[in-house]
């Protein structure tokens, strides 16, 4: 087993269910369905939501094959099921995942950081004409807006420094695999692959520790941001792990509009505009959004673990599921 087949198994000890491919997939690879942001809290796998989100669903149904044939995994009409229980605790290894919290902000920042090393340092090498190690246009631009915004005199060195206090403050247990990364001057950042193969580790080791590391150092910004100001200026708004029908109307709900107003002007169901809400209450856990049950309740239901949505309905009656949804999304990340 591989860090990524400990990835999948993991999920499918936290599911408590069995469950199938399709379902798997989508929190693996971290689609925000309504159904896959209430369960990644209800069974409390919120902070390993989205880590892989290039995972095809093919390669996924493979890696569950070979899985089945070492008798790790069971199958039935049902879904999948751990038949035996990794030695490896992927959550010990990996223990400051925050996967639903950072997810689209953490792979925006990383590529912010890419293209801002390389920017960087041609600029204080006085390389002019160079192919940039990031193709996305919006990272692009973000970085030259970036770029405007920043003093230019010692901008090379600051940022250096900072790198450092990174890899330094938090102990970053495998800082080449970051830095090998990084490109600039002649030299051009290695690829996940590549690294692991220069440094003779599994793909999925080198991939999983990166991911981690920039979690980690995501959340200690998070905590101080004017100790990192130039990696803190990398990070996109944390709006945009939404999806986009969920910032439209999180948009209008910040214009003072109810629940009732933004179903009719954007002709949506009433359940698809609650799911946008539990995606936005999961997402921003400090956002007040429309029914949201007290903190008293919220704190009562979330004291225990559930397994059902029933349970915690027969428990709390005066509540609808809408808002044992708002509750159960609440939950603050936990391992």
């Amino acid at each position: 087993m591989d860090k990524l087949d400990n990835y999948i198994v993991t999920i499918l000890e936290k599911s408590i269910t069995p469950r199938k491919s399709p379902f798997l997939h989508t929190i693996l690879a971290g689609r925000r369905t309504g159904q896959a942001v209430q369960d990644a809290h209800l069974f409390q796998m919120q902070h390993l939501f989205g880590l892989v989100p290039n995972l095809k669903l093919n390669y996924l149904e493979t890696r569950l094959k070979e899985l089945m044939r070492q008798g790790i995994i069971t199958v039935t009409e049902n879904g999948y099921t751990v038949e035996q229980k990794s030695n490896v605790s992927f959550e010990m290894s990996y223990p400051s995942f925050h996967g639903f919290a950072f997810q689209q902000q953490v792979f925006a920042f990383f590529a912010h950081l890419r293209l801002a090393v390389q920017v960087v340092s041609n600029k204080h090498h006085a390389e002019k004409y160079y192919l940039p190690v990031i193709r996305d246009k919006k990272v692009q631009q973000f970085i030259k807006i970036w770029l405007q915004n920043q003093q230019q005199d010692d901008l090379a060195d600051r940022l250096y420094i900072e790198l450092i206090k990174w890899f330094n403050s938090l102990a970053v247990s495998r800082p080449e695999f970051l830095v090998e990364r990084f490109s600039g001057g002649k030299l051009m950042g290695y690829t996940t692959e590549q690294i692991a193969t220069k440094y003779q580790v599994e793909k999925w080791d080198v991939y999983f520790e990166v991911l981690h590391e920039l979690h980690r150092l995501i959340a200690a910004i998070k905590e101080s941001e004017e100790e990192w100001p130039l990696l803190a200026s990398l990070i996109p708004n944390e709006l945009m792990s939404l999806t986009s029908s969920a910032i439209k109307t999180y948009t209008l709900w910040a214009k003072g509009m109810d629940l009732e107003m933004i179903e009719r002007i954007r002709n949506l169901k009433t359940s698809t505009i609650q799911d946008h809400f539990v995606e936005i209450r999961a997402t921003l856990k400090e956002a007040q959004v429309p029914y949201l049950p007290e903190e008293e309740l919220i704190q009562s239901i979330n004291s225990r673990n559930w397994h059902l949505l029933r349970d915690i309905k027969a428990a709390f009656p005066d509540l609808d599921y809408y808002q044992i949804r708002l509750a159960v999304v609440s939950k603050e990340d936990e391992q």
